[in-house]
């Protein structure tokens, strides 16, 4: 807090304070502790007296942060029992250490199995995860730390009491129950764990504004998509893990965002680029822990991607062309512009649907060039005893896969939204341990969190939307615990939106690694898939 005489420079000094805020009631000025340095910095040329107890903080703060960067090279600091490689022993220690802090590591390093070690000696702790990873979480604890866990899952009257359990350490439970059950959550814990923690990067979501009014002692978030599809996921999560640290969302946007200003007002105007990703790096680098696997392991299996591109038939072609051209008739109606954006991810998803297959929008049977060429990769993966992955946005289309690859005469198996978090678990264990070939059909469903190291191939039938998520989805194999190298193979049907979401992809990773030291698309972007 800082008190003092009105002057205008000092007033003007703390307002370019990340955090400040001014308390009108007691009319004083309000700072995070993060923040102490910077404003006695400011403020010292201007004649500000600093008291002897900030002095203290100070100094404090600095000893605490050269004992983080020793913690960050050094894992045999790491003081648990838990058999870990040495990067996993640092960020355990890392964990331990911070109040609040943010695991990025890629997927496949083991961040569960760190935030376990990282909780050692904890007596009750909340885990919040999406449904599909609450019984893997359940395993995992069983597995090396031994703690009472309860899922928590079934009806009101069965949650109800669950939660109340007595000698329960660690309680697991999905997003959705923050604010079914929030009346029973909203007591204090020592730690709250978020797991695929971009499920709070809006914040304006009931999910995240619950979330952030729980009280505990430690805030762990996990993911290994920091940045989903822009800069702006990031100040949510950060906001939890260590609040005002950014800023407030506004004073974040005006120093990191450019504005298209003909679209949105206030706080939510429309974003049309990026600014200051190096100040926003170094910003966000004490709190955040994120290795890549290049870095922490000199023999792991390499990952290699190959582009198969092929041509539609001519029929595909032509309901391709037509529905493209009814497209191209709706936008010039909406006027694309900023306003009307949200809506044309949704009409481009149908082509997307036809170039997997025509039973996606019509009843018309037409022979799918793009399953033909599944199939032709499949047959000698297959033949070698090999296991593989196929992902896809649609469903419909698993089932459909599900359907035309029987010709295969092998196992197969389908992870999609309907199925339980059990059932989940019970297909993956049977994929994992059946030492046949096999085939495992996923949607988005199927991208969090789940262990399958027992696949060498990875084949996209079509792309997600964002860079990160074709990421996540390739290291369901390409992870800690896999012994060959892993193949991915993008099917891409020429001079139709694949090609073109292909292309924006590897564009919009360029964002992620400049903040991460490692989006969404934009009117050019669609008014191109459109011309092809």
């Amino acid at each position: 807090m800082l008190n003092f005489v009105y002057d205008a420079r000092i007033v003007s000094a703390v307002k370019t304070i990340d955090g400040r805020r001014y308390n009108a009631r007691r009319k004083q000025w309000e700072l995070p502790l993060s923040a102490a340095q910077a404003t006695v910095e400011k403020l010292l040329p201007l004649g500000f007296k600093v008291q002897e107890r900030v002095t203290d903080l100070i100094i404090y703060q600095k000893q605490e942060e050269k004992v983080i960067e020793e913690i960050r090279i050094s894992p045999e600091l790491y003081t648990g029992d838990l058999p870990l490689y040495d990067f996993q022993k640092i960020g355990a220690t890392f964990l331990k250490r911070l109040d609040g802090v943010l695991l990025a590591d890629v997927p496949g390093l083991g961040k569960t199995i760190q935030t376990i070690a990282a909780l050692e000696g904890m007596t009750r702790v909340l885990v919040l995860c999406p449904a599909s990873l609450k019984y893997q979480w359940e395993e995992e604890i069983k597995k090396w730390d031994k703690a009472p866990t309860q899922v928590i899952d079934g009806g009101p009257k069965a949650r109800e009491k669950q939660w109340n359990k007595k000698n329960v350490t660690v309680f697991i439970a999905n997003y959705e129950l923050l604010l079914r059950d929030f009346d029973i959550i909203n007591k204090f814990w020592d730690a709250i764990v978020c797991d695929e923690a971009t499920r709070i990067s809006n914040p304006k979501a009931k999910t995240t504004k619950a979330l952030k009014q729980l009280t505990c002692k430690k805030r762990i978030a996990l993911t290994g998509t920091p940045i989903s599809n822009t800069p702006m996921d990031l100040w949510s999560i950060v906001d939890w893990i260590s609040p005002g640290y950014l800023g407030s969302f506004w004073e974040f946007q005006q120093k990191y965002c450019i504005f298209n200003e003909h679209f949105g007002n206030g706080s939510w105007k429309k974003v049309s680029g990026y600014q200051n990703l190096e100040l926003l790096a170094g910003k966000i680098a004490p709190l955040m822990l994120r290795r890549h696997k290049e870095e922490v392991f000199d023999d792991f299996p390499e990952k290699t991607t190959e582009k198969v591109v092929f041509e539609l038939s001519p029929r595909e072609r032509k309901v391709y062309d037509a529905v493209r051209n009814l497209i191209i008739a709706e936008l010039h109606k909406l006027r694309v512009d900023g306003s009307s954006l949200n809506i044309i991810p949704v009409k481009l998803l149908r082509l997307k649907q036809i170039t997997d297959d025509t039973r996606l929008i019509t009843n018309e049977s037409i022979d799918s060039s793009k399953l033909a060429v599944l199939k032709d990769l499949l047959e000698p993966i297959i033949a070698s005893g090999e296991k593989a992955i196929v992902f896809t946005q649609f469903a419909k289309m698993a089932d459909i896969l599900y359907s035309e690859l029987s010709e295969l005469e092998v196992d197969r198996y389908v992870i999609q939204g309907s199925v339980s978090a059990v059932d989940r678990q019970d297909l993956v264990e049977r994929f994992t341990y059946d030492n046949s070939p096999s085939i495992m059909i996923m949607t988005e469903a199927g991208a969090y969190g789940l262990n399958l190291q027992a696949a060498s191939y990875v084949i996209h039938y079509d792309a997600a939307w964002s860079i990160a998520k074709m990421t996540q989805r390739e290291d369901r194999a390409h992870r800690i615990g896999q012994k060959k190298n892993v193949t991915v193979y993008e099917l891409i049907a020429k001079k139709t939106v694949d090609e073109y979401v292909a292309k924006v992809l590897h564009k919009k990773a360029n964002v992620s690694k400049e903040i991460l030291r490692d989006t969404s698309l934009e009117v050019g972007d669609i008014d191109a898939i459109l011309e092809l």
